[in-house]
């Protein structure tokens, strides 16, 4: 019930939702971030034919001789939001083959860019040096992404004065509201 309670105030009070750490009331709630400097790792054999050319051509070419290979992109610094890397939408929608071909030159075309320009820092980079990295990709990554919408509780305005067209619920009904739910 002390779950219920802190969801469902959270809900029909949006001031009392969590902020983001970084971007506090700018953003309507929390954005999940990397806690720590992290690297993306991806074994050869997971990679979609479309990133193979990210692999050395002895992994592309030779896998039994060199193995599969592994990418890596990084260092992300701590802070980064997640969705920026997860949310990258390697195979788009388009059922058409040209356009897909496209959008995988694109993506292969970042992903060696992120991994050059990461590759071009120095062994002891600060945060803000990767930091950088990440602020010059991220056009590319937004435009490629799934859901450029990082917030991940950005929940509705149920019962509030957000909207005009429908007044909000005062306290008191909100509080009875609760009351309500917790008897089904």
């Amino acid at each position: 019930m002390r779950v219920f309670q802190d969801s469902i105030e959270k809900m029909l009070w949006p001031e009392k939702r969590d902020k983001d750490s970084v971007l506090g009331d700018k953003v309507p709630g929390v954005i999940d971030r990397t806690t720590e400097r992290s690297y993306i790792t991806i074994a050869g054999g997971y990679l979609p034919d479309a990133l193979k050319p990210l692999l050395g051509p002895g992994h592309r070419f030779f896998p039994w001789l060199f193995g599969e290979g592994t990418v890596q992109i990084g260092p992300i610094p701590q802070g980064t939001p997640v969705d920026l890397l997860a949310n990258l939408d390697i195979l788009g929608e388009s059922t058409d083959p040209v356009a897909r071909l496209e959008r995988a030159h694109r993506v292969v075309q970042l992903l060696k860019d992120a991994r050059h320009d990461f590759a071009a820092l120095p062994a002891d980079a600060t945060d803000e040096q990767a930091r950088q990295v990440l602020v010059n990709l991220a056009p590319r990554l937004l435009e490629l992404s799934k859901c450029p919408d990082f917030v991940v509780n950005r929940g509705h305005y149920f019962g509030t004065d957000k909207f005009a067209e429908e007044p909000g619920l005062t306290d008191d009904d909100k509080r009875a509201l609760i009351e309500y739910i917790k008897t089904f």
